[in-house]
């Protein structure tokens, strides 16, 4: 994937098992670590693994990223067999 700027309007796709989970358009972000914050805020509720295609229109370039998902704020659950 090519450099970030502030300018850049950039698509991202968040897919969970081959479903489309999140799309977000984006701007005024400088980095990807601006783009992963946005990601995970809006969905807020996946956990597990999931592919990240980002799509920058200002600059013609597109990429796919494997990300964990934690679930910080879900509570545990305790499962019993008894």
């Amino acid at each position: 994937m090519g450099t970030i700027n502030t300018s850049d309007i950039i698509f991202a796709t968040l897919f969970q098992h081959g479903r489309q989970v999140v799309t977000l358009r984006l701007s005024g972000l400088s980095s990807f670590s601006d783009i992963i914050r946005q990601v995970r805020r809006a969905s807020a509720g996946c956990i597990g693994l999931v592919t990240l295609h980002l799509r920058n229109c200002t600059q013609g370039w597109s990429g796919n990223r494997p990300i964990m998902m934690r679930g910080c704020d879900v509570a545990p659950v305790q499962l019993s067999l008894f």
